[in-house]
């Protein structure tokens, strides 16, 4: 039986990124005034009025260009973006929908989640994770170890089946005033080239 109520969005590239690995995006949760919205398929459904270039621009659409920003190295348009996105998966870790912006989920809501999220690595097998925030990334699950600093940050590793080993970098999350893509892409190429 699954745990995953939200399900991944995965890029038509992620099993043959340009990055040379398999890469999760990993967010936090999803915002849903309306519960009814938050079916199985709501990841999926926003990442696809992302990249669709018939949907109108909203202001949310700015987080995802910034972190496509930060992974590249270079600005980008949402159009520019919408490659990047290609070749990685992007899931919500939070598998209950918050009420408002700018609202934390509950611990509650956070370890009600770690099931699924184990189940999101093992069906995917990702190389890397790259988390979207300090809440988020101190709510992970303890399961695994600490790894090696990238350029001074700190890492986390889970062991998944088979002896394959998940790496974990948290980033501030991109919707932050302080996040620089500028300032991240260094750590984020570290991070994608194995350092």
């Amino acid at each position: 039986m699954t745990h995953i109520k939200f399900k991944p969005w995965v890029g038509s590239r992620y099993e043959r990124s340009k990055f040379g690995r398999r890469v999760m995006v990993l967010g936090e949760s999803h915002y849903c005034s309306d519960p009814r919205e938050a079916d199985s398929e709501i990841t999926r459904r926003v990442m696809g009025w992302l990249l669709d270039p018939a949907v109108e621009f909203d202001g949310w659409m700015n987080t995802f260009t910034k972190f496509a920003e930060a992974i590249e190295g270079r600005r980008m348009s949402r159009e520019e973006s919408r490659e990047t996105w290609q070749h990685v998966l992007f899931y919500n870790f939070v598998q209950s929908p918050v009420s408002e912006t700018r609202k934390s989920p509950t611990d509650q809501q956070f370890d009600q989640s770690a099931e699924a999220f184990f189940e999101v690595l093992e069906q995917y097998k990702p190389d890397v994770v790259l988390a979207w925030g300090s809440r988020l990334y101190e709510h992970l699950p303890n399961a695994g170890h600490e790894g090696a600093d990238c350029l001074g940050y700190e890492t986390w590793e889970y062991q998944l089946t088979g002896g394959k080993v998940c790496r974990v970098l948290a980033t501030y999350h991109p919707s932050a005033p302080m996040f620089s893509p500028q300032e991240w892409h260094e750590a984020i190429a570290a991070f994608l080239s194995g350092k």
